[in-house]
């Protein structure tokens, strides 16, 4: 298996993994088996479909019949069942398969596989009550990390293990991990992995009674969130009326959680419901609202209860199916063996036959197809990993993680330029126009960027209704003209293909300078992108390149106004800056 920090970040929407999935099934049968295990496995991780998993991993597992198998490729199609057990609600037959690929894999030349298995089986654990367990794990996990300086994936396990320390009541000790998985996370690349990170320190803040320091971060979250569209908003609001009511803002802490209340469907987690109804009599009650705040506990009670009955016969059923994974894992092992023995007998036997009836240049031909073939198959695989399904443009796993050869191989040099566009309004056409039709607004739309960019330029969907623009070795005044000659043409090549509605973007622009990291070039080009967003959309603005990268400096901006002439009429300081995309010059 690949690297388990590569595996997170390769398919990052369930649109993704279908297609790698299709890609699996429609394989040859000469393709090589364990690189189709990988790239199921990784689709799983994903949030691949439970049913989809489960047929894929039969058709690969038929493959075993007719080689001898072998025992991380098993153990990773045990990871793929488990974590699409695990994602679908059924932990009890997520941690028999876990279990079982955690002891398979316990052995030299498995780690990585290994590593992989114990961090979901830990996750497992957790929501299954055995905080202690999970916490063991998930320090294996921790230690081989910290060992090979694993940096991103350390600041991942530092996360998990703040969140079973926070479910345990150990709030100290989570807030202590919290902060150093934050001290490791790209908050720009992973916005809302840093917003997930700045969620969990705002409740251990709250349950220590910190709440000056738990508000701002609780806020925080809740603007990425909302900008994500992630169902975790729920629980912001909920701690931001927790907040309230400790304070004795009561009035404030009502509205929130009536608000909340209103569809339970929006709470992010089936422990969420008694939380919000037990806070709300509690208010109640401080206010003097004896009947509402008796409803509100007699329902918190009667959810609670359900809950802890579900509780306990998962954790039963839990228990249950890991002495089963102990079972399965030995008989696994022996039939391994026994199967790698009649193999190796029959491959006596035809080698014996092959000597007679290959010559030389046979066995080299052959040999020659194999290399082409593994090579080929790797380079499509590598090809899905960086291409946006939706789109076909390049994607910010592409661009961040082959940063070294934009900055410095690829000439990334002062003189070119980056623009960070965004669709104005998107949610807008999405709630009218429905997430279909906003689809195809997002491919027109990277269609037209990618006929626009020129044969250096580099193209990407940095996500949801964002792109990114790279205008190598060309000066702000050449990506200005482009933008433009972009907005021009939206009306052919966007607006009419799309039910006619109007499409209008809002860039920000800014230069590079020689050796300078990615992360800060597309920070300073967010910022110039916000300030457009706040001129007022469908604009262009430029941040200088000299200007500092920390949120608290006061940087030097120029902004480019729209006038009131019409597109035929506009020149060349009448420029709104958009991004620009492109699907397949750059192969990373």
């Amino acid at each position: 298996m690949a690297a388990r920090a590569e595996a997170y970040d390769t398919l990052s929407q369930p649109a993704k993994a279908r297609r790698t999935v299709r890609q699996v099934t429609e394989a040859a049968s000469s393709v090589d088996l364990p690189l189709r295990v990988e790239l199921l496995t990784r689709a799983a991780m994903n949030g691949l479909k439970l049913e989809e998993v489960d047929r894929v991993a039969s058709s690969l597992s038929s493959g075993f019949d007719r080689k001898a198998p072998d025992i991380a490729s098993i153990a990773c199609l045990q990871i793929a069942r488990g974590e699409a057990w695990r994602l679908s609600g059924a932990p009890e037959r997520a941690v028999s398969l876990l279990a079982s690929a955690y002891r398979l894999t316990k052995r030299p030349g498995r780690e990585l596989p290994h590593l992989i298995a114990t961090e979901k089986l830990a996750r497992v654990l957790n929501a299954a009550g055995d905080h202690l367990q999970a916490i063991a794990l998930i320090e294996e996990v921790i230690a081989w990390d910290t060992t090979h300086d694993r940096k991103v994936a350390l600041a991942n396990d530092l996360y998990f293990r703040g969140l079973f320390n926070l479910t345990r009541g150990a709030y100290a000790a989570a807030l202590a991990d919290f902060d150093r998985s934050r001290v490791r996370s790209p908050r720009v690349s992973d916005p809302v992995g840093s917003a997930y990170i700045d969620l969990q320190t705002c409740a251990a803040l709250i349950e220590l009674r910190r709440l000056p320091a738990a508000e701002p971060l609780c806020r925080q979250a809740q603007a990425v969130f909302d900008a994500w569209k992630e169902p975790a908003g729920a629980q912001v609001q909920l701690l931001r009326a927790k907040m309230e009511w400790m304070s004795g803002r009561y009035a404030l802490a009502l509205e929130l959680l009536d608000h909340l209340l209103e569809d339970a469907d929006r709470l992010s987690s089936f422990a969420s419901a008694p939380q919000a109804y037990r806070l709300r009599a509690d208010v109640n009650r401080a206010m003097g609202r004896t009947e509402g705040a008796y409803r509100d506990l007699e329902r918190s009670v009667s959810l609670e209860e359900r809950r802890s009955a579900y509780e306990r016969s998962r954790q039963t059923a839990v228990l249950r199916a890991s002495f089963e994974a102990d079972r399965s894992a030995a008989r696994t092992e022996e039939l391994a063996r026994s199967l790698r023995f009649a193999r190796e007998r029959e491959s006596e036997q035809a080698q014996r036959y092959r000597q007679l009836a290959w010559s030389a240049a046979a066995g080299l031909a052959m040999l020659g197809t194999m290399l082409v073939m593994g090579v080929s198959h790797r380079r499509k695989l590598s090809r899905v990993a960086d291409t946006d399904p939706l789109t076909g443009l390049l994607n910010r796993r592409c661009l961040t993680g082959r940063e070294r050869n934009f900055l410095h191989r690829e000439g990334f040099g002062a003189a070119s330029t980056v623009a960070l566009l965004d669709v104005d309004h998107f949610k807008a056409i999405n709630d009218r126009y429905g997430h279909n039709v906003g689809d195809e607004v997002l491919k027109h739309f990277a269609a037209l960027l990618a006929s626009s960019a020129g044969k250096d330029d580099v193209v990407a969907r940095w996500g949801g209704e964002e792109f990114v623009m790279v205008f190598r070795h060309q000066s702000a005044t050449h990506a200005l003209e482009v933008l433009e000659g972009i907005r021009r043409r939206l009306p052919d090549h966007v607006e009419t293909k799309v039910s006619g509605m109007q499409v209008r973007f809002s860039a920000g622009v800014t230069s590079s300078i020689e050796g300078e990291p990615l992360q800060a070039i597309i920070a300073r080009a967010d910022r110039a992108l916000y300030r457009a967003k706040e001129l007022g959309r469908d604009r262009f603005e430029i941040e200088d390149v000299t200007a500092p990268t920390s949120p608290e400096s006061q940087p030097s901006r120029v902004g480019l106004e729209p006038t009131s002439a019409s597109v035929e009429e506009a020149d060349e300081t009448d420029t709104r800056v958009r991004r620009s995309a492109w699907p397949g010059r750059l192969t990373c």
